[in-house]
């Protein structure tokens, strides 16, 4: 007795050489369809990165727009009359007294504060459970 795939390959047996036809139809006209230009040119590489680049441009231009409208540094300088500068001796003097004065702060434990006990629940027996009836 045969198994039902035997029967299946023999019925179509006829047809394996008309499938073949076909496939050697379809890679034929498979290889017609190739690309003419396969490698990637810059002007390809450039117009997928457009966007990317206006927008990390446009990022650059506010930093720089920031970047000048935030440096009152020699402007600064030149409000200040060179007479009135302090000596360099002066500015080291007060240098040096500002970071003993934060070097005492930081030593300097947090402040004596009043010692509260820490809350304890009450046991449940003695918690009444309230009900609202309408």
């Amino acid at each position: 007795m045969k198994t039902p795939r035997e029967l299946l390959l023999e019925r179509h047996r006829t047809a394996q050489s008309k499938l073949d036809a076909i496939r050697r139809e379809a890679l034929a006209s498979v290889e017609k369809v190739v690309p003419e230009r396969s490698s990637i040119s810059l002007r390809d590489v450039m117009r997928s990165l457009r966007w990317h680049l206006v927008g990390m441009s446009a990022i650059w231009l506010f930093v720089l727009v920031l970047h000048l409208n935030t440096n009152p540094g020699p402007q600064m300088m030149a409000t200040i009359p060179p007479a009135k500068m302090p000596p360099p001796q002066v500015i080291m003097v007060s240098v040096r007294e500002n970071r003993r004065q934060l070097a005492e702060m930081m030593d300097a434990g947090p402040p004596a504060t009043e010692h509260h006990e820490p809350f304890l629940p009450k046991p449940r027996s003695e918690w009444r459970g309230e009900t609202l009836t309408a």
